[in-house]
């Protein structure tokens, strides 16, 4: 299969967001955000009248995306859709799951390690997307408190900012399971279930051996894939997954978020490496600059930004000091750093 150049890529704008073919048979759109900033890949395989999409973005979206895939005249409507797939449990690439099945009757792909959830999946959204109890745990004082004071406006500014109170509980039904190991059939496509833990516990790829496509999630990404503790994400888990998916022979990479990659894709690997070796770094350099004095997470993760201020925007902020926070678990884990009362962390 052939893929289009990106000097011969044409993107399609319109209300909904914008789409580019990469081959014939498979799209990429990105459906306008209204809550946010940030914009999820949902992949669209479309052949012989078949339609399979991979990661259909943010529960709010789905209006837009059967825009998307009218226009396209890749499907009519949401309902014309055979199959649905996830990269993984987050909810810009699975959150939709339950609302999806009221419109459409095609099966979600799901694997084991979040079979768990299924049942009250938007009680298991709201509980990952709490970060209250890192916070209460992650931070020391004063900062802890302005913290839980921001916190408790913003829930109170925005009292629809939770899965349960917008759409009620739901359970994902209509299931069709695979695990790591196995191979999914979507029309001519032949997809290899990966194990791509790490930057979400329950984390897969696909890979589709015959053309070399990567379906990587968020596993590489131009920045710093997040990784935080409030997720139950794992740097370990993570470093193990980015060291399996580089050791592909990918002609086509596929990511979550951001440009896909059809040329030097051996360096987009090796740049999320670097993200990994820098924090830990820095950690270890603040750490030592600081002498004897123990640093706080907030305190240590604003030595680290070059500016020496939080990084904007606030999301943006957040990820650095998941990342940092992150950083330092594993490396008082290793007998590299001790974590002492506050919580404070110090050089052994």
């Amino acid at each position: 299969m052939t893929i289009i150049s990106s000097k011969s890529l044409q993107t399609t704008r319109e209300t909904w967001g914008s789409a580019v073919q990469l081959t014939a048979d498979l799209w990429r759109i990105r459906l306008s955000n209204t809550r946010g900033a940030l914009l999820v890949n949902t992949y669209v395989y479309s052949t012989d009248g078949y339609v399979a999409v991979i990661d259909p973005g943010w529960p709010w979206t789905l209006d837009r995306l059967e825009e998307a895939l009218r226009d396209l005249k890749l499907a009519t409507s949401l309902a014309q859709v055979d199959k649905w797939l996830y990269t993984h449990s987050h909810i810009d690439h699975m959150g939709a799951a339950v609302l999806l099945h009221k419109r459409s009757k095609a099966p979600h792909v799901v694997w084991p390690w979040v079979a768990h959830e299924l049942d009250s999946w938007h009680s298991f959204q709201d509980r990952i997307n709490d970060w209250r109890p890192w916070a209460e745990s992650a931070f020391a004082e004063p900062m802890r408190s302005e913290l839980a004071a921001l916190d408790e406006k913003r829930r109170r500014d925005w009292p629809m900012a939770t899965m349960i109170s917008a759409f009620g509980e739901g359970q994902i039904e209509n299931l069709e399971w695979t695990d790591v190991g196995q191979t999914i059939a979507i029309g001519d496509l032949r997809l290899e279930v990966l194990d791509a833990r790490g930057h979400d516990p329950y984390h897969i790829a696909f890979w589709e051996p015959e053309r070399r496509w990567l379906f990587s999630g968020d596993v590489v990404l131009a920045t710093p894939t997040p990784i935080g503790r409030a997720m139950l994400d794992d740097i370990t888990l993570y470093e193990q997954s980015l060291a399996r998916l580089g050791a592909l022979d990918t002609a086509l990479l596929l990511p979550g978020h951001g440009m896909h990659h059809s040329e030097d894709i051996p360096r987009a690997f090796s740049r999320a490496q670097d993200h990994l070796d820098h924090y830990r770094q820095g950690a270890l350099r603040a750490l030592y600059e600081s002498g004897l004095e123990p640093l706080d997470l907030y305190t240590l993760s604003v030595s680290m930004t070059a500016e020496r201020q939080p990084l904007v925007p606030e999301a943006r902020w957040w990820v650095h000091l998941a990342l940092v926070d992150s950083h330092l678990q594993k490396l008082v884990a290793e007998g590299l750093v001790e974590r002492v009362e506050g919580p404070r962390y110090q050089l052994r």
